[in-house]
């Protein structure tokens, strides 16, 4: 369908020729935000009737990458979906609206692999990715005196597999406006709800790291832990945003064993500490503090993290500019530590980058772009470079 564009808040604004209501694509150099708002069913059918064609190609990609001509582990995987995964019941609403979506949008909904139809199922079981996968990563938190400009500063590589330059290439920031006023936002691709990397509008973020517990089958019922991540976003509060991760974190029973990551713009009531770091197992969660700087890779604190090559190296980035010249780190001190763990390959990359501070505030977002041979440049190197002011990532498109 031919496409119109208009300017709004410094995005030009892709609009369908027939608009889609309760949702919008907005570009930024590049970068799309894809705007939902509403309730579940309004949010979902939005982001289906806009992206559909191009979430079914990212299934299909997705799944001959994974599954190659043999869809046997797939059918065993989709079969288990119901007995193990429980998403929220919102989540579940905003899922099914989509696929509804999908389907209105007219998108070739065909799958060579098992001669078939992408069904709802197949929506449910991507969204469930980060317990059929695991996430790499690396990040680190400073607040405070330790910050040039005071605040809390966070940041995250997102370390991923390439199964393609789609994984790339389709990246978007998914922002949903909820009815209560709040918005979250997520760095991720079309049809995908869980939160990897995200903020909301009150300036907390959330981020996703593997971690090097004990790996087993998940327990029946249990939550994505994006999932978790992306609702701990949507209804916590600053000050109980440790207890709410707690409580969300423990209804994930992750496979390969997370790192959940939760960071406050401020300190909460209570705590000496903006973040909230959580240890997940199949069978256990814990909550684990650290000393600024709170920095993580993919260790679980209670094994050796200073054995982790990545862990020293950014302990060692970041210890320098606290001890030398003004003894703050700065933006540009940030990215300079995240450029010296990141990950440039054919095979394993670092797809996507963020450097966050609420107040004052600071969003900066790199993406990772793929030469004519298939190698993905980092996302910290790459040219593919968003600055978004508060206004342009949060801005109420009801208003």
């Amino acid at each position: 369908r031919p496409l119109l564009a208009v300017t709004l808040c410094g995005f030009v604004v892709l609009a369908q020729t027939r608009p889609v209501e309760h949702g919008r694509i907005e570009d930024l150099d590049g970068i799309r935000i894809v705007r939902v708002w509403g309730d579940a069913a309004e949010r979902g059918r939005a982001h289906g009737a806009m992206l559909g064609g191009e979430i079914a190609g990212l299934i299909r990609a997705e799944y001959e990458h994974m599954f190659g001509t043999d869809g046997r582990l797939l059918d065993v995987g989709r079969a288990s979906l119901d007995r193990l995964i429980d998403y929220p019941a919102d989540v579940r609403a905003e899922l099914g609206a989509l696929f509804e979506g999908i389907r209105a949008s007219g998108a070739d909904l065909r799958l060579e692999l098992g001669d078939r139809s992408i069904d709802l199922q197949d929506l449910l079981f991507v969204n469930a990715f980060d317990v059929f996968a695991t996430l790499g990563c690396s990040g680190f938190t400073l607040w405070g005196e330790q910050v040039e400009g005071g605040g809390v500063l966070t940041t995250r590589n997102f370390d991923w597999p390439v199964s393609g330059r789609h994984i790339v290439d389709s990246t978007i920031v998914l922002v949903r406006h909820f009815e209560d006023g709040r918005a979250v936002a997520t760095v991720g691709w079309p049809g995908y709800l869980g939160c990897v990397t995200g903020v909301n509008s009150d300036g907390a973020a959330a981020f996703l790291h593997v971690g090097s517990g004990e790996h087993g089958p998940p327990e029946p019922g249990s939550v994505p832990t994006a999932t978790a991540a992306s609702e701990v976003l949507r209804t916590a509060t600053i000050d109980d945003l440790p207890a709410v991760a707690k409580r969300w974190i423990d209804e994930t029973s992750p496979p390969s064993s997370y790192i959940s990551r939760f960071v406050a713009p401020r300190l909460p009531i209570g705590r000496a500490t903006p973040v909230a770091v959580f240890e997940a197992e199949t069978r256990r969660a814990a909550l684990r503090d650290r000393e600024r700087p709170c920095v993580v890779t993919n260790d679980f604190f209670g094994d050796r993290p200073e054995d982790c090559s990545r862990y020293r190296t950014i302990v060692a980035e970041v210890g320098t500019c606290l001890t030398s010249g003004d003894t703050k780190l700065s933006v540009t001190e940030a990215w300079a530590a995240l450029r010296a763990v990141d990950r440039s390959s054919a095979g394993f990359a670092t797809l996507h980058s963020l450097v966050f501070r609420a107040d004052p505030w600071v969003f900066e977002l790199r993406v990772g772009t793929v030469d004519a041979r298939g190698n993905v440049l980092s996302a910290v190197r790459a040219n593919r470079r968003f600055a978004l002011s508060r206004e342009q990532l949060f801005h109420d498109p009801r208003k």
